[in-house]
């Protein structure tokens, strides 16, 4: 069967705008996420001098996809000490990812749905705790802000040359993988993972 690789990032608002569709993908195929860091190294930084970036950005976004940030989110962004880092949700989801493969893809959703819909801080350890017990109850999250933790959750999309945020591959039956077009309704990106 085929496989949808989604290039993904916890604090992507195009992952965020993507959600919608790749739900509808994976009721009809298994979706594997490959996270390869879109915001590290000297791109983390204060939340807050994003701001104008996100913002200017959104009205795209919403144009796209339908969906765009909350002033919650604003509200996380000029929050003092906010860092825009994607390594802290990376971890996280990567945690879920190794322990329950099963909810992998409904938590990362979770992650960016929160973080872009209530502005939950994706740097906090304890803000996690509605989204496990949700989808991935039991697991106890390890250090979010351990460098070699980030490495490895990020180690399959930097192997499969993931830069962009989302970015489609498809794997199929014989091992092969070939892109697929950035696509925001779900019913299109499932037809085009179909025929890659």
């Amino acid at each position: 069967m085929r496989t949808l690789i989604y290039g993904y990032d916890p604090i992507c608002g195009w992952c965020y705008g993507a959600a919608p569709a790749v739900r509808r993908v994976a009721a009809e195929m298994p979706v594997e996420l490959a996270m390869a860091g879109l915001v590290v190294g000297a791109r983390v930084g204060p939340a807050a001098a994003m701001e104008g970036n996100v913002r200017q950005a959104s009205e795209r976004l919403r144009a796209v996809t339908g969906r765009a940030p909350s002033e919650a989110f604003y509200a996380w962004m000029r929050a003092p000490g906010a860092v825009a880092a994607s390594a802290p949700p990376a971890v996280a989801v990567d945690a879920v990812r190794r322990a329950r493969p099963d909810a992998a893809l409904a938590f990362a959703h979770a992650v960016t749905e929160a973080h872009y819909e209530q502005g939950m801080d994706p740097n906090d350890r304890d803000a996690y705790a509605a989204l496990l017990a949700a989808h991935a109850p039991r697991i106890d999250l390890p250090d979010l802000h351990d460098p070699a933790l980030a490495e490895a959750a990020f180690a399959d999309g930097r192997a499969l040359g993931v830069q962009a945020f989302p970015t489609f591959l498809v794997r199929r039956d014989d091992g092969s993988v070939a892109p697929v077009p950035t696509l925001y309704d779900g019913a299109a990106l499932a037809a085009a993972a179909r025929a890659a």
